[in-house]
Parts: C-alpha cells; sequence; structure tokens
C-alpha cells in the first residue's frame, strides 16, 4: 500500500473530507488531494503531524509494505488519548494497564 493510499484510507476512516482535512493540516485541499494520489510527497513535519494526527506510526506511514490495518480502531483511539496526556497521567495510565495486565494473567492462567 502506497504512502497516497494510506493517507487517503485513514483520512475516509475518520470520515473527513479534503476539505475538513485541509483545515486541520493547515494546508491547500490541493495539497491533501495530490499526497493521496501520490502525485507530490509531504514534507517530513507534516508527515509526523498526520502520523501524530491518526495515531499511527510514521514508521508504518512511509513503509511500502506495511498493511493498512496494523492497528485496530480501538488501538489507535487510546494511542491518540494516549498522547494527549501530560507524562504524569501517562504514568499512571501505564501503571494502571500494568496492574490490569497481571490481574488478568493471575486468573487466567491455570492453577
Amino acid at each position: 500500500m502506497s504512502l497516497g493510499e494510506k493517507l487517503r484510507s485513514l483520512r475516509l476512516k475518520t470520515k473527513k473530507t479534503l476539505y475538513e482535512q485541509s483545515l486541520i493540516l493547515g494546508v491547500s485541499m490541493n495539497s491533501v488531494y495530490r499526497w493521496e494520489h501520490n502525485l507530490a510527497i509531504p514534507r517530513k513535519a507534516m508527515l509526523r503531524t498526520m502520523a501524530d494526527y491518526y495515531a499511527v506510526p510514521l514508521d508504518w506511514l512511509l513503509s511500502e509494505s506495511a498493511s493498512a490495518s496494523l492497528v485496530s480502531d480501538n488501538e489507535q483511539k487510546l494511542l491518540g488519548m494516549f498522547r494527549k496526556l501530560s507524562d504524569n497521567n501517562r504514568y499512571k495510565v501505564l501503571g494502571y494497564m500494568e496492574h490490569m495486565c497481571v490481574e488478568e494473567y493471575r486468573f487466567d492462567s491455570p492453577q
């Protein structure tokens, strides 16, 4: 899957029009169209911005061989919310998740 195909797929997944996406990114509609049709490549800073916005790894965006479903919708949503947290709250979330995983393993493992 090409970079353009990934960008288009992500935009459609978030139910954004070309116009809405251009406003979010602060670029022209023509730029978004050209990126999605592989007629131009966004600058590195814009690629980082889009990776953060869509909550996907930058490496995935740039890799030609990665599948479109690298992360689920829920994983994308969690990552997006996690990135908006302060460092202190990120540590709290990580601690809570580690605790949940330990508890789940304890109850799911054969005795």
